[in-house]
């Protein structure tokens, strides 16, 4: 019997599979409530999320987990209640029990040195996937974060202030794009260096929700291929996250040298799996928020359906389009593995 770690392996490979991998998008929103542990304490304790991760991993009927948005002990600086400071240049607002925020960036220009010295989330990802037991990563597929170089300039000179950029500052915005790209490719040496076998590429602000196909083509597209390649280059795999309809923008997509790409709920499954395979692996895309109680038979329907549209091409995983709410039931698990392996 294959280990969910070969299954999701050999589905981003595009081989045969005995099953279709279940593997909906777990990270520290919902492993924090399923340890029953306030989320801020997982977000700012790499070990607290490393814990809640493998525990997830053992007691949930899944074949991955995403390792996402934590911070690293004493990265952060607490200015006041649930506000922190990072990188000498981002305010996050941490709540007790919800995903953190940025609130303001003291970055305003392109050219600015904290482009190229900003840690962002990569210490904590980090982190966290150095103290995840062996065993469970030798079991499951554990997927490292690696921020996209389009998502980690938006996310440092402020997400408007980006999308207007686009417009009036093209030449600059490839200028920053370029230098921090070098250390984004450091920052996969460096998960791959670890002992990362799955790195997920998080390119959540290409999303066609924010910028036009002939933007990603202009100034996303090429890095997430460059980022494929290293990943390859480094004997791992890829896996592309983009939130959002990124309809208009498939074809391109098709392109982007990940091994796969995550497909969130409000693109067309039949589409995504007839433009993308067999040259990047579908991974997706039931509406997460089935998996909040009271949806146990219309996920048991949609994930019926999902499969039934997969049919036997391999490169499919059954999952959640986007992150799994925090408040799901811990039975929705249950319902997508019984459904992949009827």
């Amino acid at each position: 019997m294959l280990s969910g770690r070969k299954l999701v392996e050999d589905a981003l490979q595009k081989r045969t599979v005995p099953r279709i991998p279940c593997f909906p998008l777990i990270d520290l929103a919902f492993a924090a409530a399923y340890i029953k542990k306030p989320l801020r304490e997982v977000q700012l304790d790499p070990r607290l999320h490393a814990q809640a991760l493998c525990t997830c991993a053992d007691l949930l009927p899944v074949d991955g987990v995403y390792i996402n948005l934590g911070l690293n002990s004493g990265q952060s600086t607490r200015i006041k209640d649930n506000t922190y400071l990072i990188d000498q240049a981002l305010t996050l607002v941490i709540p007790e029990n919800d995903v953190l925020s940025i609130s303001s960036t003291d970055i305003k220009s392109l050219d600015d040195e904290r482009l190229l010295t900003a840690k962002l989330f990569h210490p904590g990802m980090l982190a966290a996937f150095s103290l995840m037991q062996d065993s469970i990563k030798d079991r499951v597929a554990v997927f490292v974060g690696v921020t996209g170089t389009f998502s980690q300039v938006s996310l440092l000179y402020g997400i408007p202030e980006l999308m207007m950029a686009l417009l009036d500052q093209p030449e600059a915005v490839h200028r920053a794009l370029g230098r921090r790209h070098e250390i984004v490719l450091q920052q996969i040496r460096e998960v791959a260096q670890a002992g990362a076998r799955f790195i997920w590429i998080g390119e959540g602000l290409g999303s066609g929700s924010l910028i036009s196909p002939r933007q990603y083509r202009d100034f996303v597209l090429p890095y997430e291929q460059s980022m494929a390649d290293e990943i390859r280059r480094q004997g791992a795999l890829s896996l592309l996250h983009i939130c959002g309809n990124v309809t208009a923008a498939l074809p391109d997509i098709k392109s982007c040298k990940a091994d796969g790409f995550d497909l969130d709920y409000p693109v067309d499954l039949q589409r995504a799996l007839d433009i993308l395979l067999p040259h990047v692996a579908v991974k997706g895309n039931i509406n997460p928020t089935l998996f909040l109680p009271g949806q146990e038979e219309t996920l048991r329907q949609a994930c019926i359906e999902a499969k039934s549209i997969a049919g036997n091409r391999d490169g499919f995983i059954m999952s959640t389009g986007c992150l799994v709410p925090r408040d799901a039931s811990a039975g929705s698990f249950q319902i997508m593995a019984e459904i992949v392996q009827q």
